[in-house]
């Protein structure tokens, strides 16, 4: 009776809802922002607050344990919260209440790279990653995806990896990797982010310590614009910054508002060189012990989880970016001549440093796949 009432409760809440696009817990009771948690300017009273962790569904008979980087406060500031709970809640519904997970948010079972690992040799589940290029180890195709400016397009990105591109690198993981890829999405783009100088071109910008994620077509992109690449860990960018041990980073603008990265940014530019396309992985053998009706019910949670999350993040662009200049950042959009500064050195680079690690059939798969995606949306002919 406990089980049936409590999916009862979850199939009403996700109609209730349904409405506005997105899955949302009850309001807290109290407090604001966690420490260490971006200011979102939350209230108590606000619905975009979560009251209490999300605990596996009573009485279900599978529990699978998912990891996460992000925080569990907000729905809507934490992007990886909003996929975990529109994951749980929507397998406790699918399943008829057999299946549920069990959440650890904030890297508390640690960061993306051991997590990963984990989820391969089975001790975890379902990973989430906000970076594809964490799967490159087991997948070298998916280095692809870190080239700068391969991708513009946004939605057409997003129709290609729902497809056979995901499919294949699927394939590919579940043999090397012992995981399946469950969801492969574009969130956003990455631009440039300084304090000391405005960049309105690659020249304004040489000389810059400048941090990039550790994959080698950033790191080439990097040095095609005449900076210095650092290596900084993402919960050491505040103070490397502080500390003038970078002058740069890049950042989806979303991003800004972990760990209070925006205090240090006094200019975005609006480079958009790099898709930030995020996993998340299942491990094969967790897999495998679910029934086909369990595995389905995995399968649409994490279609529903996906669609919530892009719905978060989109509604919340404009939000992002009045908040970043309210904190008094310029935004400065570049004309496509200066765009150009950027992206001509940048692809080039990019795409010779993974060309021996990515199979040119994948490539030829995946430009296909994107040019018709494009066509699709009429933004080709």
């Amino acid at each position: 009776m406990k089980r049936f009432f409590a999916v009862t409760m979850a199939v009403l809440m996700t109609a209730a809802l349904c409405g506005c696009g997105v899955v949302q817990n009850p309001p807290a009771s109290t407090g604001g922002p966690a420490a260490g948690e971006a200011n979102t300017a939350v209230t108590a009273a606000s619905p975009d607050t979560t009251a209490e962790p999300a605990v596996p569904l009573e009485g279900a008979a599978v529990v699978l344990k998912m990891s996460h980087g992000d925080g569990d406060t907000s729905m809507l500031s934490n992007t990886w919260n909003c996929y975990a709970r529109v994951f749980k809640q929507s397998l406790e519904v699918y399943s008829g209440g057999e299946v549920t997970l069990d959440v650890h948010p904030n890297d508390s079972l640690g960061g993306t790279t051991s997590c990963l690992e984990q989820c391969s040799q089975g001790s975890i589940d379902i990973a989430l990653s906000a970076a594809s290029g964490a799967l490159a180890g087991w997948v070298p195709n998916v280095s692809l995806f870190d080239v700068p400016y391969l991708i513009e397009d946004i939605d057409a990105c997003n129709i290609v990896c729902e497809g056979v591109v995901r499919q294949t690198v699927s394939e590919e993981l579940q043999e090397a990797g012992n995981m399946r890829l469950l969801t492969l999405v574009q969130t956003a783009f990455r631009n440039l982010d300084t304090w000391n100088r405005a960049v309105r071109t690659v020249d304004d910008v040489k000389g810059m310590k400048f941090r990039v994620q550790e994959m080698p077509a950033h790191i080439a992109m990097a040095e095609s614009w005449g900076t210095i690449p650092s290596s900084v860990a993402f919960t050491e960018l505040y103070s490397a910054a502080s500390t003038g041990v970078i002058d740069c980073y890049d950042q989806c603008n979303y991003g800004l508002f972990m760990n209070n990265l925006y205090e240090n940014v006094k200019y975005i530019t609006e480079t958009q060189h790099a898709a930030n396309i995020c996993i998340c992985v299942m491990n094969e053998q967790s897999w495998a012990k679910l029934t086909p009706q369990q595995q389905a019910a995995v399968e649409r949670a994490a279609d529903d989880a996906r669609r919530a999350t892009l719905g978060v993040v989109q509604a919340n662009n404009f939000n992002y970016t009045n908040r970043l200049e309210a904190a008094g950042i310029e935004i400065i959009a570049l004309s496509d001549e200066q765009r150009a500064t950027f992206a001509g050195p940048a692809y080039k680079a990019g795409l010779a440093a993974i060309q021996d690690k990515v199979d040119p059939e994948f490539v030829t798969l995946f430009e296909s796949e994107y040019q018709a995606a494009l066509r699709a949306l009429g933004r080709r002919e």
